[in-house]
């Protein structure tokens, strides 16, 4: 049981994080790096590549204003217990969590990425699969776990919303003039998956002679994937309820949107200021195997009478009803700001960055300031080093990229979120005041570096010298 208590812990200390994000901020001011695209369309890379699936990149994006190491592990006798012990008290723990817990979930498979140089335009299209999920829940359900006293817990606040989708991408970056690049990324979404719930009533009461749950709630599920039916609760989960056959016929969900990002180049090119706006769109969602439910449930506990050994203490009921197939609708993308301000010294080979990320086109609104020192070297290898404030980030808490971009070749390693304090639980590693990580790494194959960039750095340095 002990062993099984360190792996749950462990597990949990990998999740409950405030942000794993599949767009690395470190990588933004990496010249070499074509994952910064992602964050702003204007910056491209120095070569062209191809990425292809399975090598180019998965990422993992988790994004939440309460779960963190911090808030669920304490220090107690020179051991890490977890939140639930008898040794935190329900004031010390409930203190630090909002009224309203809110989670972002965002999932990044790059599938196929390919980049060029025509002339000074630098052009890239690719196929990324995603996934965005919104989940919201109430400080009272963690009262519920912490002190299951006498009280009323209300939980209507639980919601859930989801989008799945393929996006198909055409972006390019061009000079406007000497000093001014501009860029824009079109996109292409088909809708894959979308789902969502949402509780008008849901709350237990519970009193010393009794306790009362009750749960009324609708469910929305569309999908050319799955039959709708099917994962209404009542159903019986079957394969038969994957519908590969026939799917382009059935394929009516799509949708568009757009990054558009500039970055201006000041000081004879010593002094960069960037900004981007990405995911800048929607998705309008068929009723092409779509379904709705009313769920209810009640729970009543009137306790045991050893008087009468007929008498049932605990009733229920679990019942869910179809609803009319739902008209079209449309949802929006979780979209973002990201602002840059770098200075390089010494031909370009260290330069100090400052890049503002803000989402705000979702549930959970959140700004967060990455600084970073970066170091050129040489012309094929770059690093970083970071540190990300705001957003519940500590001192100590550094990130680290490594990309290597020599022709035919490009690795881009990078860490984000590292806490330097760690403890063991169990016997088992844990971060303790680390409440955020960010991992990606990614393989592409490089080509043809273009003349106006092989031209341009023996010209600094001559103005330089």
């Amino acid at each position: 049981m002990k062993k099984i208590l360190s792996i749950v812990a462990a597990f949990v200390a990998l999740l409950l994080v405030d942000s794993v994000s599949a767009q690395s901020n470190t990588s933004y001011f990496m010249e070499g790096s074509y994952f910064r695209t992602e964050l702003n369309p204007a910056l491209a890379p120095t070569r062209g590549y191809l990425a292809l699936p399975g090598m180019s990149g998965v990422g993992l994006n988790v994004e939440n204003n309460f779960l963190s190491v911090e808030n669920f592990f304490y220090k107690r006798d020179n051991q890490v217990v977890t939140a639930l012990n008898g040794q935190v008290s329900a004031d010390e723990f409930l203190g630090k969590l909002p009224e309203l817990g809110k989670i972002d979930v965002n999932a990044n498979v790059n599938i196929l990425g390919v980049g060029f140089y025509a002339k000074r335009m630098f052009w890239n299209f690719g196929i990324n699969l995603r996934s965005q999920t919104d989940i919201a829940m109430s400080k009272d359900l963690f009262t519920a776990l912490k002190t299951f006293g006498n009280g009323t817990y209300d939980l209507s606040q639980i919601s859930l919303s989801s989008n799945n989708y393929l996006e198909v991408y055409l972006g390019s970056s061009f000079p406007v003039c000497k000093f001014i690049n501009v860029g824009v990324k079109a996109k292409f979404l088909v809708g894959l998956m979308n789902a969502s719930a949402t509780f008008d009533e849901l709350y237990a009461d519970v009193q010393p002679e009794a306790v009362q749950a009750r749960l009324r709630g609708t469910m929305r599920f569309s999908s050319p994937l799955i039959n709708g039916a099917a994962v209404i609760p009542g159903s019986e989960l079957t394969t038969d309820m994957i519908e590969v056959p026939g799917l382009l016929t059935r394929v009516k969900s799509f949708g568009a949107a757009i990054d558009l990002g500039t970055e201006i180049r000041l000081l004879d090119d010593h002094l960069r200021v960037s900004a981007a706006v990405t995911d800048l769109g929607f998705i309008k969602w068929s009723n092409t195997g779509a379904a709705t439910a009313n769920v209810t449930a009640y729970a009543d506990f009137n306790g045991i009478n050893f008087s009468n050994s007929d008498e049932e203490p605990l009733t229920g009921e679990l019942k869910a009803t179809m609803g009319d197939t739902p008209d079209s609708y449309t949802t929006m993308l979780r979209c973002a700001l990201n602002v840059g301000v770098e200075y390089a010294i010494l031909r370009n080979r260290i330069s100090f960055g400052l890049l503002s990320h803000t989402e705000f086109c979702n549930t959970l609104k959140y700004t967060e300031l990455t600084a970073s020192v970066n170091f050129r070297p040489l012309n094929w290898l770059s690093a970083t080093v970071s540190h990300t404030f705001l957003n519940h980030n500590k001192l100590g808490i550094l990130g680290f990229a490594l990309n290597l971009h020599p022709a035919g070749f490009n690795l881009f390693l990078g860490a984000d979120y590292i806490g330097m304090n760690w403890v063991r639980y169990e016997s088992i590693p844990v971060p303790y005041d680390m409440k955020s990580v960010n991992v990606y790494a990614g393989i592409g194959f490089n080509f043809g570096r273009p003349k106006h960039l092989k031209a341009d750095k023996p010209k600094k340095q001559k103005r330089e010298e």
